[in-house]
C-alpha cells in the first residue's frame, strides 16, 4: 500500500502521479516502465518516489485495487450484496476509459506481481467487503455450520488468481467469456459448497 506521504499530498498532487501512471502503463510494457521514468514523469525525485510508494509494484497495485474497490462499490450500491449477486455491472458503466485501458493491463502483468496482489495485504483489503458479506450470512445462518470464514475467505481471493492464471494460460480475451466462466464457478462451485 501508498505510504501515508502520498494520501498527505494535495489533491492536485495525487491525481497528476495516478493519471501519468495509467498512461505510463496503459502505453508500455509493464517490465519497460522504469522507477526513474515514473519520477520523470510525475516531476519528482526518485527520493520522493519511494517516499510515496515501496516500488513500482506497490504503485501499480494500488492504482488497480482504486478500480476493483470502485467496481465493487458500484456492484454493492446497485444490488446490495457482491459475493451472493451473480449480476454483472459492466465496467463501462462504473470507469473512465483510461481506467478500463489500464484495467486491460492486468492480464499482462507479471504473474509475481498478481501472486502480491491475492495473497497479500491487497488482497485483504480489496476483498474486504467479501469478508463482510461472509459473516453477515455466517450470523444469518445461511452458511454450512462447518463453513470456517477465514478458510472461505482465501479460498475465494486465491482462486481468483487461479482463473486468471486459467485465462492466461488459455488464451482467454473475450470479456464476455471471463465473465461467463469466474460467475459459472462462483455460483455453481463456490456458493453451492458454503450454503445450507
Amino acid at each position: 500500500m501508498p505510504k501515508q506521504r502520498f494520501f498527505n499530498l494535495p489533491d492536485s498532487k495525487k491525481e497528476k502521479i495516478i493519471d501519468t501512471a495509467y498512461d505510463m502503463f496503459i502505453e508500455m510494457d509493464y517490465e519497460d516502465v522504469t522507477i526513474r521514468a515514473l519520477a520523470k514523469a510525475f516531476d519528482i525525485s526518485i527520493g520522493s518516489f519511494y517516499q510515496y510508494f515501496h516500488d513500482k509494484d506497490d504503485l501499480y497495485l494500488y492504482l488497480m485495487s482504486t478500480i476493483e474497490k470502485k467496481i465493487y462499490a458500484a456492484h454493492e450500491q446497485k444490488y446490495g450484496y457482491f459475493l451472493m449477486d451473480p449480476n454483472v455491472i459492466p465496467i463501462e458503466d462504473i470507469c473512465t476509459q483510461k481506467e478500463i485501458e489500464f484495467n486491460r493491463t492486468w492480464y499482462r502483468a507479471p504473474v509475481e506481481v498478481m501472486m502480491k496482489f491475492y495473497f497479500n495485504e491487497y488482497s485483504k483489503d480489496l476483498n474486504s467487503n467479501v469478508m463482510k458479506e461472509l459473516i453477515e450470512l455466517k450470523n444469518s445462518g445461511k452458511l454450512k455450520d462447518s463453513v470456517d470464514i477465514d478458510f472461505i475467505f482465501h479460498i475465494y481471493a486465491t482462486s481468483m488468481f487461479n482463473i486468471l492464471m486459467y485465462f492466461r494460460e488459455n488464451n482467454i480475451t473475450d470479456e464476455n467469456q471471463k465473465i461467463d466462466l469466474k460467475t459459472k464457478f462462483y455460483t455453481d462451485w463456490f456458493l453451492r459448497g458454503i450454503l445450507k
